[in-house]
């Protein structure tokens, strides 16, 4: 899904959620269960595609990204680098394997380990979205990366 800033306000009750995924088909499954339980998404098969998504907009409240991406910037790399260019925004990460020990990961967020039930995704990214408050952020704020 293109970086629609125009959003309309029944869709950002919830918050906005953007969707890191390679797989088009498990990512189109995450945004549309999202979408359907009131979530605007956005959509990224890599981190690069995802980190320019976040440069343009302002209004990211969680991040769901796949752990085991292609590329250099796997989704743990990802996830640090928005928690140090955007803290404001909660983190999901996704693994195919089994749950990291949380002692090995740097910074807060929560673990859906796939397969993973639609419910729990919903249930997982609502609470962080709580949590990011849906709090305005100037736009120079967000895209120099200070909150």
């Amino acid at each position: 899904m293109p970086a629609d800033t125009d959003v309309p306000m029944d869709e950002m009750k919830r918050g906005c959620v953007l969707v890191v995924e390679d797989e088009e088909a498990l990512r189109r499954f995450a945004a549309e269960t999202l979408a359907e339980a009131g979530f605007a998404t956005l959509e990224a098969g890599d981190a690069d595609e995802a980190m320019r998504i976040l440069q343009e907009r302002t209004d990211v409240d969680v991040l769901v990204s796949d752990v085991r991406m292609p590329g250099p910037v796997n989704g743990y790399r990802l996830a640090q680098r928005v928690r140090e260019r955007w803290p404001y925004v909660e983190i999901v990460l996704v693994s195919g394997y089994a749950a990291p020990d949380r002692r090995d990961i740097a910074f807060d967020c929560d673990i859906l380990v796939k397969p993973y039930e639609a419910d729990d995704l919903v249930r997982c990214v609502a609470q962080r979205a709580r949590r990011a408050g849906g709090a305005k952020r100037s736009p120079a704020a967000s895209r120099s990366g200070n909150p």
